[in-house]
Parts: structure tokens; C-alpha cells; sequence
């Protein structure tokens, strides 16, 4: 009698550990669940601090990553620089031109003319280093928009930050001694 209850036993066993098995089935898929969705609300919570932190660190974000400004309102401020009269490197013509920066906004401007000095000394070494064959095409020519740009923005000390937009080209003179 005592085998047969153990033989009951067994057989009720069997029956009972593949109901274990599922009930376990289900307890391992709930915890993946509430875990993917615990990480899903720190993740959440993390990335919403790290913005809110961003926003209130201000002046320590700027340092490390510096944002664009948005784009103004209304029409576009420009600053004249008086004209440029230089002999072209290799010495047989001569460059005049007159241009203007596009600056983002007044002060940009205002900064600009700070720097006037600076900005020249800096633009008439650029246009005297040139050539006549540089400067005849339009691909010079742009070119030569871009390094002005570069360098009057770093004549500001202006950093990252760039108030200088364009630079157009209002008069472009090569002159053949």
C-alpha cells in the first residue's frame, strides 16, 4: 500500500510541476515587462532632468555647447567698411573693393565697430596676399567672401559665436598697373 500512495503521489506530481512551469512562464514574462517599463520611466525621468538641468545650468551649457540663435525679425543690418585699395600680390595690379557684413543684430554691429582697426589690419593682409589669377573667377571670389567672413568674426574675439552672417561684395575693382 505503501508503494501505491507513492505512485499517487508521483502522478499527482507530474501533473502539478508543468502547472508550475507555466505559472512560472508567466512570472518571468510580468517581471521583463515591469522592468522595460521601470527603465522606460527612469530613462524618461533621466532625460527630462537632464534638460530641465540644462536649461537652469544657462551660462555652464553655453560653454560647453553654444546654441544658434534664432533667427531675427525684420530687415537685415548691414555695416559699411569704407573701401580697400591695395597693390595684389606679385605687384603688377591693384584690388579696390568695397563690402559689407551682414551682422545679426544691432549689436553685432555695435561690436563690430569696435573692432574697425583690428578688422582692416587683418582684411588688408588677406587682399594683399591675393592674386590676380585667385581673384578673377567667381570660385575666387567666394572663396574670398568666406575668408573675410572668417576673419572678421575672429577679429571680434567672437568665439564660436558668429555675428558676421554674410559678407556681399559692393564694388570689386582689379586694376592693371
Amino acid at each position: 500500500m505503501a508503494e501505491k500512495d507513492k505512485k499517487e503521489d508521483v502522478k499527482e506530481a507530474k501533473p502539478a510541476a508543468g502547472g508550475n512551469n507555466k505559472l512560472l512562464l508567466v512570472v518571468i514574462v510580468l517581471l521583463v515587462l515591469v522592468l522595460a517599463a521601470v527603465g522606460g520611466l527612469g530613462a524618461y525621468v533621466f532625460l527630462s532632468n537632464k534638460s530641465a538641468a540644462g536649461a537652469d545650468a544657462g551660462h555652464a551649457a553655453a560653454e560647453h555647447a553654444p546654441e544658434k540663435k534664432e533667427k531675427k525679425e525684420g530687415p537685415p543690418v548691414f555695416e559699411k567698411l569704407e573701401p580697400f585699395v591695395v597693390n595684389l600680390s606679385g605687384g603688377s595690379s591693384m584690388l579696390q573693393i568695397e563690402l559689407q557684413a551682414e551682422l545679426y543684430d544691432e549689436a553685432a554691429k555695435n561690436n563690430m565697430k569696435a573692432y574697425l582697426p583690428k578688422i582692416r589690419s587683418a582684411l588688408i593682409l588677406l587682399l594683399s596676399a591675393k592674386t590676380e589669377e585667385e581673384l578673377q573667377s567667381a570660385d575666387g571670389k567666394i572663396k574670398l567672401k568666406a575668408q573675410i567672413k572668417k576673419i572678421i568674426n575672429e577679429s571680434m574675439d567672437a568665439g564660436e559665436e558668429e555675428p558676421v552672417e554674410n559678407v556681399l561684395f559692393t564694388s570689386f575693382i582689379i586694376q592693371l598697373q
